[in-house]
């Protein structure tokens, strides 16, 4: 079961890629990003520090601030769990995103909404696929780099709050 939900979100990846390769560069923003978060725990208080990587495309065209979103999160250091045991974060998830931007600002709101596998390496959900959220706020230091501070939920038992960079190409 867990392969099967692996080889749908890769097909719907997939799909999302193939969907926004066929639009004009004009329609395109695309964008890939990096940063460093504290993954936390909600029972226990305990954190751990995380790697989340990511990848999007806006879809302006469809709908002005409309985009998809792909993102890794992997543990650097592993959260312990409410048996005392740390465990080895690892989650991928394909998010729809919608990008409010800020009138006369360079700040942007980002709420996301998707599926995330949240147990590619230790058991952090009692699923193998959730439905997962988040919301981000983003800082445009120049047109085609940009801050980031995020807040995703990884499973039943973690959060992430992350902040990086965007480039878009």
């Amino acid at each position: 079961m867990k392969t099967t939900l692996k080889v749908l979100l890769t097909l719907l990846i997939l799909s999302s890629a193939s969907a926004a390769a066929d639009t004009t560069k004009q329609d395109q923003d695309l964008y890939g990003g990096a940063g460093l978060g504290v993954m936390a725990t909600d029972d226990n208080g305990e954190a751990g520090i995380g790697l989340s990587l990511r990848a999007g495309v806006g879809l302006d065209h469809v709908l002005n601030g409309l985009g998809i979103q792909v993102e890794l999160n992997k543990s650097l250091s592993d959260p312990e769990n409410r048996n005392d045991r740390d465990i080895d974060v690892m989650t991928i998830a394909t998010y729809a995103t919608f990008d409010i931007h800020i009138p006369k600002s360079k700040m942007t709101l980002r709420p996301k909404i998707g599926a995330i596998l949240p147990n590619l390496k230790d058991d952090i959900d009692s699923r193998n696929l959730i439905l997962s959220s988040g919301f981000g706020i983003t800082y445009a230091i120049e047109n085609n780099v940009l801050l980031y501070a995020d807040y995703v939920v990884l499973g039943e038992a973690i959060s992430n709050y992350s902040v990086g960079v965007e480039i878009k190409f």
